[in-house]
């Protein structure tokens, strides 16, 4: 058992010492989150303590290597730690989910016995817990209108022993209230997803064709594997071109093998096509 101990034990120094020997790169990502405000969320890179900010768009980018640990934070989101691993650099972008917080409010308690039936002291009187019900007002939220017959005041919505004297609450005003404390809605998934394909089309706009080939592919990958001429490389990429949302899909990482099986079509099409001319 004590010589399986040190195995083990010498096994995991090893694999502590190798992944400090090697160096950190950088490391591109997005935040993805159910909101359009992504910007300035706080990457830190808790391993090596270096940090980072997201753009308007939510990207980052920051010096990393397998084994860090990524932590993210940001005023609306629900801070969220990630463990990389050699996978997340083989990415064209890591991805990365965060949660919008909910705000929780306190309880309103009101009783029969805590107003007076006088609006304007009453309302100076209720309690409000909570720093969220600052926006409401609760001189807007009760009203009362006057008994023609005896000029009293009473409650023609709901006669309720909760308010003294026929006072009664305008719940539309205090939903209305309620529903102003969440300033950044949550949006759909679908929504959210479609927003964030925009963004991908807008940063996908920013290089040419033969860029986006040329990062992902070698010289040697349009000699040896297409069987291009150096001279015809120019030409082949003008004749395999895709605009930008044809060119999207294929651009991502589980897509490669299809990105490959277009490429090599289009050079048995570009080939065939010049042994005519």
């Amino acid at each position: 058992m004590k010589s399986l101990f040190l195995v083990i034990l010498s096994l995991f120094l090893g694999n502590q010492l190798f992944s400090q020997g090697i160096e950190r790169k950088v490391l591109r990502g997005i935040i993805v989150v159910d909101s359009f405000d992504v910007e300035n969320i706080s990457v830190h890179n808790i391993s090596s303590n270096v940090g980072a900010k997201t753009d308007i768009d939510g990207k980052f980018s920051i010096r990393a290597r397998a084994t860090d640990t990524l932590f993210f934070e940001g005023y609306s989101f629900v801070s969220q730690k990630y463990i990389l691993t050699q996978k997340d650099f083989w990415k064209e972008e890591l991805e990365i989910r965060l949660h919008v917080k909910i705000t929780e409010l306190d309880e309103l308690f009101i009783t029969p016995y805590t107003l007076s039936g006088n609006l304007t002291e009453d309302t100076k009187r209720i309690q409000v817990y909570g720093d969220g019900f600052a926006v409401i007002d609760a001189k807007k939220i009760m009203h009362y209108e006057d008994d023609v017959r005896t000029g009293a005041p009473v409650n023609t919505a709901m006669p309720t022993i909760l308010a003294p004297n026929g006072s009664n609450f305008n719940f539309l005003a205090i939903g209305a209230g309620l529903v102003s404390l969440f300033i950044k809605p949550s949006l759909s998934k679908s929504h959210s997803k479609r927003v964030y394909e925009e963004r991908r089309i807008k940063s996908l706009q920013s290089k040419s064709y033969s860029d986006h080939l040329f990062e992902r592919f070698s010289h040697n990958f349009f000699v040896e594997t297409l069987k291009l001429k150096n001279e015809d490389i120019p030409m082949f990429i003008s004749f395999s071109e895709l605009n930008v949302y044809e060119l999207s899909p294929l651009l991502k990482p589980e897509n490669e093998l299809k990105l490959i099986e277009y490429l090599i079509q289009k050079a048995a099409e570009f080939k065939k096509q010049n042994q005519k001319e």
